[in-house]
């Protein structure tokens, strides 16, 4: 069962493609062909990239394709950013963030 990428996930990857500076978004996202998916356009109208959304009997998952490479399915957005961002920028290197304990006053 496909459910339709909403207003908030478009924005979600949006976000990531401006954050990684890649491509012009307003230009470049459009609807697929299949329901539910996202393709991401190279600056000559090429798809690079498509995200899905589905839910599963596991809950909700995204399947991320690129071009020549078989179709991925990850558990979260997140992962399935990270894996998209190692292809389509593999120059950036994927950020860490690492939380300490605070000082106690």
């Amino acid at each position: 069962m496909s459910e339709a990428i909403d207003a908030t996930a478009q924005e979600v990857i949006r976000g990531a493609l401006r954050a990684w500076g890649i491509l012009d978004i307003s230009a470049f996202l459009k609807a697929g062909d299949r329901a539910g998916s996202v393709d991401i356009h190279d600056g000559c109208g090429q798809v690079v990239a498509s995200i899905r959304r589905d839910i599963s009997p596991i809950g909700q998952v995204w399947h991320v394709g690129l071009v020549n490479r078989r179709e991925r399915v990850f558990p979260s957005v997140v992962t399935a950013l990270r894996y998209l961002r190692g292809h389509l920028c593999p120059e950036r290197e994927a950020g860490r963030v690492l939380f300490g304990q605070g000082e106690s006053r």
